[in-house]
């Protein structure tokens, strides 16, 4: 009986941390600079994905207009639906048109924008909001309050916990973002492209958006937890904020083992890039085995930073 006493206690206790860091996170904003940074990114593409529409048309009509004058091509002939289908010249153009305006689908859209900010923009976004939320008992002088009241155990578990929980959320309210942004750019584009040459996919059906979301998120794990780690362990995360930057965006991919690699390997499988942002392919690594790797490495910092910040937790204190 006392034990599930305990037990209980313990349970309530980690939950009201977890409730106060949840409070403390939306109060100080962190969830609107976030999905902010992503609504101005998502914004630009999508208006830039309208842009390289249009532009795609207008080549693929002066192509068609010069084929037509100088080789005497009919359309279905350049398309590669004549007597020979080798001799089209005008295929991969026509394809890449109808990719192109397919991209401004709702749908289709908001995916492809959900990638930019998975594979580009969200690791960046995801390790500093990890960096910043799990340090602020360091900047504000409370980590000595909280490890007498909570223990440092409670408090490292409710940070990992509180991220999982921010990154779904922000991934969630950037899809409803990008999808928002990419109907007001349909409905405001709509007729302003000539599609009378073009074949053009259908939208994607809301299925079809889970392993984009599913990705978002697990690349969102990732990278906060990384940024909550690295963050404590150096106690400086203005300092190591650059030091990501320029190794994420800068420097090239090492390995078939690097996190970046890894990371396409498990989602290449299982998203598909149409009219939209195409990152290269990953070299090869099993779904499996880079989906272990990530989940060890993962496991592996985590135990590592417990380690260090419990025992700083407890000299401190």
């Amino acid at each position: 009986m006392a034990t599930e006493t305990t037990s209980k206690r313990r349970t309530y206790a980690i939950a009201g941390t977890i409730r106060s860091d949840l409070r403390y996170q939306w109060v100080s904003r962190y969830y609107l600079y976030a999905v902010t940074c992503f609504a101005a990114v998502m914004s630009a593409f999508a208006f830039g994905a309208y842009a390289t529409a249009r532009g795609a048309v207008e080549s693929l009509q002066r192509e068609w207009a010069f084929l037509h004058e100088e080789g005497g091509y009919t359309f279905q002939r350049a398309i590669g639906n004549g007597t020979d289908p080798t001799d089209a010249p005008l295929k991969d153009t026509w394809e890449a048109a109808g990719q192109a305006v397919a991209g401004l689908h709702p749908l289709q859209g908001a995916v492809n924008l959900l990638q930019v900010l998975c594979f580009v923009i969200g690791p960046l976004v995801f390790f500093t909001y990890g960096a910043i939320a799990a340090t602020r008992d360091a900047h504000y002088k409370t980590i000595k309050f909280r490890a007498v009241r909570e223990g440092p155990r409670h408090i490292f578990v409710s940070q990992a916990i509180t991220l999982v929980t921010a990154v779904a959320a922000l991934t969630a309210a950037a899809f409803l973002v990008a999808l928002a942004t990419t109907t007001a750019v349909h409905l405001t584009v709509s007729g302003r492209i000539d599609t009378r040459l073009l074949h053009i996919p259908q939208d994607l059906s809301p299925a079809d958006t889970l392993p984009t979301l599913a990705m978002t998120v697990a690349t969102g794990v990732f990278f906060a937890l990384l940024g909550m780690c690295t963050a404590l362990l150096f106690q400086r995360p203005l300092y190591i904020l650059p030091a990501f930057v320029a190794g994420f965006f800068l420097i090239p991919i090492l390995s078939r083992f690097d996190p970046r690699n890894l990371l396409m390997a498990i989602a290449y499988p299982h998203l598909e890039f149409i009219g939209g942002f195409v990152p290269p392919a990953p070299r090869p690594v099993g779904e499996f085995l880079a989906a272990l790797l990530l989940l060890v490495g993962v496991a592996g910092l985590l135990a590592v930073t417990y380690a260090v910040n419990s025992r700083r937790s407890t000299y401190t204190t």
